[in-house]
């Protein structure tokens, strides 16, 4: 905004120039002594020179003459994180390492631990677009650690990422499915509910009997809150919704024709079931049937 006074009424207009191109203001006609002329759609973090322009109501011209600097444009977006791996997983010193790119230089931190609470966290301050934090103090024998990767920009901008996996604590890798209407379900869809992914097949006895207890929880708890996801094992749309009319089961059930989602999961018992929290993180993992609703709802109220 541009402000002047001129000691009679007058016209106000603004010239501004930036290198050799310059714009004008539209004259405004009311005869004032007190002006004011806002530009807009300036350049951030530039200097432009500006011309207060008056003339008086007998057509005299007086100019003002000066230059101002617009502040630079704020950053407010976060680094992305990708292309996470892990590697030089080394069980007799305890150790490994955490690598992954940003595209823009951040800091790099890990916290990581056995439990969702992590408990143990590394910390380099140093701007970087590859980043490598190596992991030290770890328990041998085949331990399974969380971790979570933080980044942070120059402007303070954080990006948190959690590697996509069919372990606890890593993000449940998505997927889309058809139901026994052929619509497609995407497990991202869900996000912000808690998800039950349940790998089951139809002639799986303890798949059949857990069925009932998951049903009574898809029952009781809130669709806001919970929802089933059933895939099965690549059995016909026909075999089946014969089961389901059987059981009268309600929660969807989607079909795994080509296994490529139980393969994600690595999944190698049946039933398996990955309890997904709100925020996409397999929180449980039950390798076999669940003996009762109560089972299932304990696991669900620790979230």
């Amino acid at each position: 905004m541009i402000e002047w006074v001129t000691d009679e009424p007058a016209t106000s207009q603004v010239s501004i120039c930036i290198g050799n191109y310059c714009t004008w203001t539209e004259p405004e006609e009311p005869l004032v002594t007190n002006h004011s002329v806002t530009l807009n759609d300036l350049e951030p973090g530039a200097t432009y020179h500006y011309t207060a322009i008056s003339k008086d109501a007998s057509g005299n011209e007086a100019i003002s003459e000066g230059d101002l600097a617009t502040s630079a444009q704020t950053d407010t977006t976060p680094p992305m994180i990708s292309e996470i791996n892990v590697s030089n997983i080394n069980e007799s010193s305890s150790s490994a390492t955490i690598e992954w790119k940003t595209d823009e230089p951040a800091t790099s931190q890990v916290e990581y631990g056995k439990t969702a609470a992590y408990g143990s966290n590394t910390q380099d301050d140093e701007l970087t677009t590859s980043h490598s934090v190596a992991l030290t103090g770890l328990e041998p024998d085949a331990t399974s650690y969380r971790f979570k990767i933080k980044s942070k920009d120059a402007s303070g901008n954080k990006a948190t990422a959690i590697p996509a996996g069919s372990r606890a604590g890593y993000r449940a890798p998505d997927f889309t499915l058809q139901n026994l209407d052929e619509d497609e379900v995407n497990l991202s869809d869900f996000h912000g509910k808690i998800v039950m992914v349940n790998f089951w097949y139809v002639g799986c006895t303890p798949c059949e009997d857990e069925m009932p207890h998951i049903q009574a929880v898809f029952d009781k708890w809130p669709d806001e809150e919970l929802t089933v996801l059933a895939v099965n094992r690549s059995q016909s749309v026909e075999t089946v919704q014969g089961f389901v009319d059987s059981k009268s089961l309600t929660f969807p059930i989607l079909i795994d024709s080509s296994e490529e989602v139980h393969d994600d999961y690595n999944v190698s018992k049946w039933p398996t079931t990955f309890v997904v929290d709100t925020e996409g993180i397999i929180q449980e993992i039950q390798a076999g049937a669940f003996s009762s609703q109560e089972e299932i709802e304990t696991i669900l109220e620790s979230l």
